[in-house]
């Protein structure tokens, strides 16, 4: 398991810093919580893709940073 989805885990769990990244890699192999953790890592959430699609169709009601 990589590394960015264990730190995923870790903080979406809320797991102490004491549990080491193959007890959590153990525990966490093959389960629901570990897919949607890799999936986090590679998609943007959903209203970022709403807010860039608006942003292309209709450029004037861009967010002003």
């Amino acid at each position: 398991m990589d590394k960015a989805v264990i730190d995923v885990i870790r903080e979406k769990e809320q797991l102490p810093d004491s549990m080491s990244d193959s007890e959590i890699a153990g525990e966490y192999k093959g389960t629901y919580t570990a897919a949607r953790a890799a999936v986090s890592l590679e998609h943007k959430p959903l209203d970022q893709v709403l807010a860039d699609a608006m942003a292309k169709v209709l450029p004037f009601m861009r967010k002003k940073k």
